[in-house]
């Protein structure tokens, strides 16, 4: 339920539709989808149609960051069901994912030594400097399997002080845990209590990989192609960054079906939007899928 968007999003993002697209805050990632599942199970229900299985819809309020909180939830109500849906937003083809890239966060702080940035500069040592100077190195890290970003940056209050202390955050995601493994170390090694600023890295959340091609989850893509190709929409399905709760249930090897959801663009920035034709489209797919998905 939760979005990257924060309060007040809605006066340069206002919700409008313009011909097929709607836009604002958060509709593609992820409360379209959200609404397509839980509508479809409702409109299932109006027609008095059960479906082969009971469906047990969990909502959690963290996924943007880390999930925290609800993963424990998230494992164990997956873990008494045979299936597991997420209507995270499709991929830009319309596909699916069949697994996804492993993610740690990172919380990183520089202490230095304040001073008068005017009476007496030299005698401080700034955190801001040192943390600037770490997101080249950092950032410099980045690979083709295993990629690193610098994503917040807090320091400062007066202008007139030198700062005494700076902190960041920084995502990591790797095509498989050894290379996640491999720049979690890279990152733990940057830590420093030498010299006159220091610096401090703490492991955060983490999210396993989840690792495509099996078996159940493969039945299911071939079942939602099913459903596409009588739909008139074709369904690939590949593997992907950008973490999501499928992380969990994937990594437990439990049947998992993620980017279910609808299509739109920019999701996660001040143009996010969907495609008004891919409500009915997705629900029709997730109508099929709850009704053709059996013990």
């Amino acid at each position: 339920m939760d979005t990257v968007h924060p309060i007040g999003t809605l006066a340069s993002l206002p919700y409008k539709r313009e011909g097929d697209i709607c836009y604002g805050p958060g509709l593609m990632d992820m409360k379209g989808g959200n609404y397509v599942y839980l509508d479809a199970l409702r409109k299932l229900q109006a027609a008095g149609v059960e479906t082969p299985l009971p469906v047990t819809v969990l909502f959690t309020p963290d996924e943007e960051i880390g999930t925290p909180a609800t993963r424990r939830l998230i494992e164990e109500e997956a873990k008494r069901h045979k299936y597991i849906l997420v209507p995270e937003p499709a991929r830009p083809d319309g596909g699916a994912v069949i697994g996804r890239y492993a993610i740690a966060r990172f919380n990183l702080q520089t202490r230095g030594r304040p001073s008068h940035a005017g009476w007496a500069l030299s005698e401080g040592r700034s955190a801001i400097a040192e943390m600037a100077k770490a997101v080249g190195t950092i950032e410099g890290m980045t690979t083709e399997d295993c990629t690193f970003s610098l994503g917040v940056f807090h320091a400062g209050q007066w202008v007139n002080c030198v700062s005494s202390v700076c902190d960041a955050e920084v995502l990591t995601m790797a095509k498989t845990q050894a290379q996640l493994d491999a720049g979690v170390e890279k990152m733990m090694a940057l830590n420093s209590g030498e010299g006159d600023v220091i610096m401090e890295i703490r492991r955060g959340v983490t999210r396993p990989v989840w690792e495509p091609d099996q078996p159940g989850t493969m039945a299911m893509l071939k079942l939602a192609q099913e459903i596409g190709g009588e739909l008139g929409i074709e369904i690939t399905g590949s593997s992907a960054g950008g973490g999501s709760d499928g992380n969990f249930t994937g990594f437990l090897g439990l049947p998992t079906l993620d980017s279910i959801g609808v299509r739109g663009k920019g999701l996660h920035t001040l143009q996010e939007r969907i495609y008004v034709d891919s409500l009915t489209e997705r629900a029709k797919l997730a109508a099929g899928l709850f009704c053709r998905l059996t013990a």
